[in-house]
């Protein structure tokens, strides 16, 4: 085990409430004892030769990919979950206009593999969701870090591209900047919500940030660092005016409806920490809305089957349906949406949805975050207004009965409703730039200093 996940695990526990906590890998166990000072217990484990562990919340994914400007010259960069593969996806078609015969491969998702990307390892392998999960993949992780390195090390390409997974893409930036490599990040950690010390070393591994909020720009050219807000993809993707009666035709739904999209999360955990919570939710808002309607949408088969499987052996009253890869099409037939937070909480403001917020994690990682975080809310509707302008409902506050209540009053309340509606178009308005084009115009200017 790397010493410094060792060292922070000691941490934890000294810092914390607790008394004692193991850890388990193949090569052996860790138990952690405090009584006065931190003591150790450990059995025999081979030392990883890797950096510090990839620890994100309330979820991280990792994944790379690269493509060259010329023949022989290469281009890397590294995405986080299905959000991140949108964005890579449209960076490359918007570096592509510029560089018809560009090469992309690396780690990547299926939209970016659409684009022409070869996909070095599989993305799955690299999505952890919370500490816990962090940890205990920590050396297969850290090990495809090291070799993502060294590859491209030995292909020194043109710039390197991060685009989110910070405490993954830092350290190859870092060492690859190190080797005079011009590196990029694209989407700015949440330096202004947690661990602002971390800019620093931003800093010495990045030579330009990407910011999609218009807030970001201002936090590091205080740093003297190079940064360009250029807007959110999403919102120069959704249209400022949703025909909703057309979306309802291409999902074969009635029209009579009212209809709520449910949305539950892309990674397994979400899905299973939420779903009797959802499911319970969308029965107390039918007791009481009897022409509704529930769509759950979901960008993989594996959480559909979750959420399926949770359906089946549930006290269902409510009629659903359960679509897949339809998420924005799902929320653009909507009437509200119930969203779990993260960008898709974003994608359903930009598509002008009265809607909640709800998120549960587990108690350890809840532990971590609450000495961590520095702002008042986590949804980015919320973030990026600098209030609440959409309710949120998180850990022991995500119950049913709460939730439920909640999307009544928005059903019944004109008002409240038609207010929380100005707030989305505002902010819609307000990131509506042309993202993937000025990041890659910002990016073409610093591959021209190579």
């Amino acid at each position: 085990m790397d010493l410094r996940k060792l060292k922070t695990l000691i941490d934890l526990v000294s810092e914390s409430n607790i008394s004692e906590l193991e850890i388990t890998e193949a090569e052996g166990k860790v138990r952690i004892v405090k009584a006065g000072a931190p003591a150790l217990v450990a059995a025999p484990m081979m030392v990883a030769q890797a950096p510090a562990a990839v620890a994100a919340a309330p979820a991280a994914a990792a994944a790379a990919a690269w493509f060259g400007f010329a023949p022989g010259a290469h281009q890397a960069y590294t995405w986080i979950a299905a959000s991140g593969d949108l964005l890579a996806s449209h960076l490359m078609v918007a570096l592509k206009k510029h560089f018809p015969d560009a090469e992309f491969f690396g780690i990547g998702g299926p939209r970016m593999q659409g684009q022409g990307f070869q996909s070095w390892w599989p993305m799955e392998s690299l999505s952890v969701m919370g500490y816990w999960d962090a940890l205990k993949n920590y050396r297969e992780i850290s090990g495809i870090r090291r070799q993502l390195k060294k590859r491209l090390l030995d292909i020194r390409p043109d710039i390197f591209i991060g685009v989110d997974a910070p405490d993954f893409t830092f350290f190859i930036e870092n060492k690859l900047k190190q080797a005079g490599i011009k590196t990029v990040h694209y989407i700015s950690p949440t330096i202004w919500a947690w661990r602002y010390e971390r800019i620093h070393k931003i800093k010495q591994s990045t030579d330009l940030m990407l910011c999609i909020f218009p807030f970001e720009e201002a936090i590091y050219a205080k740093e003297n660092m190079a940064a360009k807000f250029i807007g959110h993809p999403m919102a120069n993707e959704i249209e400022m005016e949703i025909d909703t009666h057309y979306y309802r035709q291409k999902l074969g739904l009635a029209q009579d409806k009212i209809i709520y999209t449910v949305l539950s999360g892309s990674r397994k955990r979400e899905v299973e920490s939420l779903a009797l919570i959802l499911i319970e939710t969308c029965n107390l808002i039918h007791a009481k809305i009897s022409q509704s309607l529930f769509v759950f949408p979901f960008a993989n088969q594996s959480t559909l089957d979750i959420m399926q499987q949770f359906l089946s052996r549930a006290q269902v009253q409510f009629e659903y349906k359960l679509v897949l890869n339809l998420t924005r099409d799902a929320l653009k037939a909507c009437d509200y949406a119930i969203a779990k937070s993260g960008t898709v909480s974003l994608e359903a403001a930009l598509c002008k949805k009265p809607m909640l917020i709800c998120y549960k994690i587990n108690k350890f990682t809840e532990w971590m975050l609450r000495r961590k975080i520095t702002i008042k809310y986590v949804g980015q509707p919320n973030i990026i207004a600098g209030k609440e302008i959409v309710k949120e409902f998180l850990q022991e506050d995500a119950n049913p009965v709460a939730m439920s209540n909640y999307m009544l009053e928005l059903h019944t309340n004109s008002a409240k409703r038609q207010a929380m509606l100005n707030e989305f178009e505002q902010l819609h308005r307000q990131l509506r730039q042309d993202a993937s084009v000025e990041g890659a115009k910002a990016i073409l200017e610093l591959a021209a200093k190579c």
